[in-house]
């Protein structure tokens, strides 16, 4: 894979755990709190699974990708997250 492919990867990357992200908000504003625990939960393990299976090999192998916000230099651009599948607020208040 070149650094370029990694880039396209990692942006894909970036995008999916957003969107998980966002659906775990939809169904907190959408579902009962019952409803709500029960889908937190099974898409926590999917962003686990994102993380540590696929990020941490990807930065490993390309550390110049790991993104600020995970303490890295890479800056992902905000046009990467763009559509967005549901608006979940401030960071402050992240469902997942």
């Amino acid at each position: 894979m070149t650094a370029d492919q990694a880039k396209e990867l990692s942006h894909l990357l970036a995008r999916v755990g957003a969107q998980l992200n966002q659906s775990a908000a939809f169904v907190r504003d959408h579902d009962t709190a019952e409803n709500f625990t029960q889908y937190r939960d099974v898409v926590g393990k999917l962003m686990g699974d994102l993380y540590l299976d696929a990020m941490v090999p990807l930065y490993h192998r390309f550390p110049e990708l790991l993104p600020d916000y995970l303490g890295g230099p890479y800056k992902i651009p905000e046009s990467v997250y763009q559509p967005t599948f549901y608006d979940c607020g401030t960071e402050a208040d992240d469902p997942a």
